[in-house]
């Protein structure tokens, strides 16, 4: 009877050490998800201020700044207002939920990097200021992307990458690799010593191709992810994995398209392809991650957005991109072939008008088609 009362008292004792220290660790999550939210709205509202600062300089106080030099800055820091507008919502509405909090963070410091990089650069602010910041956010912004594609919307095991039914399953090396930076300690690392090497390698191509390898590795996560889990899933985050493909092929074909022109071929064809590539990856990443938050409910489904308000931005998109390609275009055809602006403007307008329907309607048939959401009733 006593040996019975002790491995009683030790059963007990065991099972209040183990609720206690339970509690520890919830508590310490649930103090760095609060930590996280605050930081994602403290950071986003920064980054909206930096970017709409930036646009004013760009328009204002740098008229001798080229035209495409300018759409290109805008296009991205419009695109940045818009993501950090919707990680700023991520935040406050559904920002007690650690992967929620994870997605935020990747958002926001990406988003936040491109509106202090422009912003620094129109004040002219010292590199010696400027460097240590941008590396900061590069590093911020290229960890918590990888760790997001890790912890969202559920924490990624390493058997989900040994059951994966993808070569990065299959193949033990590359298996060994997936899951050695599970860690977190060892994602961070990585990233900041691929953030030190852009800054003793000082070249453009070198830094992009640091940047590929982050977006390809947060691809994989991703990809990982939805191969091995259910499909409530899935559904999650299928819109990030397109983001991140957009994001990798669409830098791909950039630095390919500089490989092949390396300073040759016409000032004019670079100026497009530019603009074109730029504007494609804008579209992508806001497209991708808007429908993600409002249209599929991935993050909450009190972010979810009604079929008609999606249409109707639909619409504004496209408009917006019509103002700024137009811009950009009246001013092309006006150097090359010498039309007045009124005429090269009546033109585009034609063109636009006749193609705005179709594209809209092409536009809203794959939101019918990869959502499912889509199909409610309104």
């Amino acid at each position: 009877m006593k040996e019975s009362a002790g491995n009683d008292l030790v059963r007990i004792f065991r099972t209040h050490r183990r609720q206690q220290a339970e509690q520890r660790v919830s508590t310490a999550s649930s103090l760095r998800v609060r930590a996280g939210r605050w930081l994602v709205i403290a950071v986003s509202v920064a980054g909206m201020v930096a970017a709409a600062a930036s646009l004013v300089l760009i328009w204002t106080a740098t008229a001798g700044t080229p035209l495409p030099e300018r759409i290109n800055n805008s296009m991205s820091l419009g695109s940045g207002l818009v993501l950090l507008g919707v990680a700023f919502l991520v935040a406050w509405r559904a920002g007690d939920h650690p992967p929620n909090v994870s997605i935020a963070l990747a958002v926001v410091f990406i988003s936040s990097h491109d509106a202090f990089l422009t912003l620094l650069e129109e004040l002219r602010v010292n590199a010696g200021i400027g460097a240590p910041v941008l590396a900061l956010t590069f590093i911020l912004g290229a960890g918590f992307y990888i760790r997001a594609s890790q912890l969202f919307p559920r924490t990624l095991t390493p058997d989900d990458i040994a059951c994966s039914p993808t070569i990065w399953g299959r193949i033990k090396p590359l298996r060994v690799v997936l899951v050695f930076f599970l860690r977190a300690r060892a994602v961070w690392v990585f990233v900041a010593v691929a953030t030190l090497l852009t800054v003793f390698v000082n070249n453009r191509h070198f830094s992009e191709a640091i940047r590929l390898v982050i977006v390809l590795t947060g691809l994989v996560y991703f990809y990982v992810m939805y191969r091995s889990s259910d499909a409530e899933t899935r559904r999650k985050v299928l819109w990030f994995l397109e983001a991140a493909l957009a994001a990798f092929v669409i830098g791909l074909v950039g630095e390919g398209v500089n490989a092949v022109l390396h300073g040759t071929g016409s000032p004019t064809l670079r100026v497009v392809l530019s603009v074109s590539i730029n504007a494609a990856n804008c579209l992508a990443l806001v497209i991708c991650i808007s429908a993600a938050v409002f249209y599929a409910g991935a993050i909450s489904p009190a972010l979810v957005i009604r079929k008609t308000f999606i249409y109707g931005m639909t619409a504004a998109l496209l408009l917006f991109t019509y103002a700024i390609v137009e811009a950009f275009l009246v001013n092309l055809l006006v150097d090359v072939t010498s039309i007045s602006d009124r005429f090269a403007s009546a033109l585009l307008g034609t063109l636009f008008g006749l193609a705005f329907h179709p594209i809209k309607n092409r536009m809203e048939h794959a939101l019918r088609r990869l959502s499912p959401l889509a199909r409610r009733q309104i």
